[in-house]
């Protein structure tokens, strides 16, 4: 049995994020959820998955989330960068000995 292997993981300090090609992840683990921005982050061209989200105004287009981060995200929500839907794909489908129920899915249309 071959397990796939995770993208890297590095935490960041809270900051003001420029996010492109994003949208937000629900993520449901044993019925909790939580939302998360996801998407590339422009200052670093990487993927970036933020802390769950506080607040979120479409209209201005801007995000507050749990850690104090200020996302500004400089397109509509839809289809996520190549970068986060990797990160994506591997937090929809968890290891089955997991011990907790765990699904993925998008808030916003792709």
């Amino acid at each position: 049995m071959r397990m796939k292997k995770a993208p890297a993981i590095h935490l960041v300090p809270p900051g003001h994020i420029v996010l492109s090609e994003w949208n937000i992840v629900i993520i449901k683990i044993d019925g909790i959820a939580y939302e998360k921005f996801l998407g590339l982050d422009v200052n670093t061209n990487e993927y970036r998955i933020s802390s769950p989200v506080e607040e979120y105004d479409a209209e201005n287009r801007i995000g507050y989330t749990a850690s104090g981060s200020v996302y500004q995200l400089v397109d509509e929500p839809g289809s996520l960068h190549s970068k986060a839907q990797e990160v994506y794909d591997f937090m929809a489908n968890p290891p089955e000995d997991l011990g907790k129920e765990v699904k993925v899915s998008l808030k916003f249309p792709v």
